[in-house]
């Protein structure tokens, strides 16, 4: 089964689990953490919602994003205002 993701747009696009791992990865190195730690949360927070998300036939970008920014908070609020930094840069 192939998952995809429906973005706000309202188009769908083939769901690709190596952004999300690249999100995180990006977030926790802007955050500063050592390779070891940016290792680590990508296996704590990336890897279950892309399990999660491969499950589905569709799934919203916001679902994923809602799902990885509650994990990184719960982890390192660090690495999360990193990625929110980074979302308001992107959006304005």
């Amino acid at each position: 089964m192939v998952t995809h993701v429906l973005k706000r747009n309202k188009k769908k696009q083939q769901f690709m689990p190596i952004k999300i791992r690249h999100s995180v990865e990006k977030a926790a190195k802007e955050a500063k953490l050592s390779s070891a730690r940016v290792k680590q949360l990508v296996l704590d927070v990336a890897e279950p919602v892309i399990e999660l998300a491969k499950k589905k036939k569709v799934v919203k970008s916001t679902d994923l994003r809602r799902a990885i920014l509650g994990r990184l908070d719960r982890r390192t609020k660090k690495t999360s205002k990193a990625w929110r930094k980074f979302d308001i840069k992107r959006r304005s």
